[in-house]
């Protein structure tokens, strides 16, 4: 979760998301995008999910396929 990773409470995460004006749903949902979106332009096989991972700064890439597939319905992978 990010409120843990950077040590706030959740309360206070979403109030500072809400200030900018987006929501915590939707930054991790415009970063999973952008993601996907890498994912299709790298020759096939040249880019891994802990690559992709590190680079979206996912906790790791059990949380990238997690959300992928729960936003997309299929794995990165796939």
């Amino acid at each position: 979760m990010p409120a843990r990773e950077l040590s706030v409470s959740v309360r206070t995460l979403h109030r500072v998301f809400a200030a900018a004006g987006e929501s915590v749903g939707a930054y991790i949902r415009r970063r999973l995008e952008q993601a996907r979106l890498r994912l299709l332009a790298a020759p096939r096989g040249r880019l891994s999910v802990s690559e992709l991972a590190a680079y979206w700064q996912f906790a790791d890439s059990s949380h990238v396929i997690r959300a992928f597939k729960q936003q997309y319905g299929r794995t990165p992978a796939q």
